[in-house]
This record gives structure tokens, C-alpha cells and sequence, in this order.
């Protein structure tokens, strides 16, 4: 009698095709109009219900996010978001309130994800 063993990615609920060294990626069921969320604890979770192409894609801009934690320019909690586009500028602190994000200085919200943060742009276009 024979069996077949279950992969690490099997076992542990990670996509191994979209994973990388440190940067595991687990596919969830995520809120509406998510594809995909990067953790500060270098994970990524990614929507089950996305399509590959969106993955993939999400994946790489999830991936600039990881980047600028390492970098200390990006950090966030369930409530707030810090900012700091490099060592010469301060750091500005988002409120995040029922899926928006909002400026404390009053500058700027918008929705979570939304395209005109600094992070995002910068996420959109990678150098």
C-alpha cells in the first residue's frame, strides 16, 4: 500500500506558486474588493476567489509594501498608518476609520488602498 505526503504548502495553507523566500502567501476569503493584504510579519494574505492574473499582480504590489516595511517607511496597525518617504521627511500619521483613511493633519483621506497615498503610488510604480 502506498500514500502520497501532503506538501508544506498543503499542510500550512500556503500557495507556493505565488510564495517566496520569506514571504509566504495563504489565500483566504478577504473582505469585498480585497485581493490581497501584505502583514507586517512578512505575510501575505491573498482572496481565494481572485482570479490568477490578479493575484500574481497583487502579489507584486503587495511585495513593494514589504519592501518599504523594511525600509521603515510604511507601518501600520488595525487603527493607523505612518508614513515616512525617507530620512529627511517626518513621519504623518493616518487615522484608518471604517475602511477610510484620514490625514491627522487633514490633508488627505480617502479610502483604504487608495491610489494618491504616497505608499501606493510608490506601490503602483515601483523604481
Amino acid at each position: 500500500m502506498s500514500f502520497k505526503l501532503k506538501s508544506k504548502g498543503e499542510i500550512f495553507g500556503i500557495n507556493e506558486e505565488l510564495s517566496e523566500f520569506g514571504r509566504p502567501v495563504f489565500e483566504k476569503n478577504l473582505d469585498a474588493n480585497v485581493i490581497a493584504e501584505a502583514n507586517r510579519d512578512g505575510t501575505t494574505f491573498v482572496s481565494s476567489s481572485a482570479s490568477e492574473k490578479e493575484k500574481k499582480e497583487s502579489i507584486d504590489h503587495e511585495n513593494e509594501h514589504h519592501d518599504q516595511f523594511l525600509q521603515n517607511k510604511l507601518q501600520y496597525t488595525d487603527d493607523t498608518v505612518i508614513w515616512k518617504k525617507n530620512t529627511k521627511s517626518p513621519a504623518r500619521v493616518y487615522d484608518r476609520v471604517g475602511g477610510m483613511i484620514k490625514s491627522r493633519d487633514g490633508e488627505k483621506g480617502g479610502k483604504d488602498g487608495y491610489a494618491d497615498f504616497e505608499w501606493e503610488k510608490e506601490a503602483y510604480n515601483p523604481e
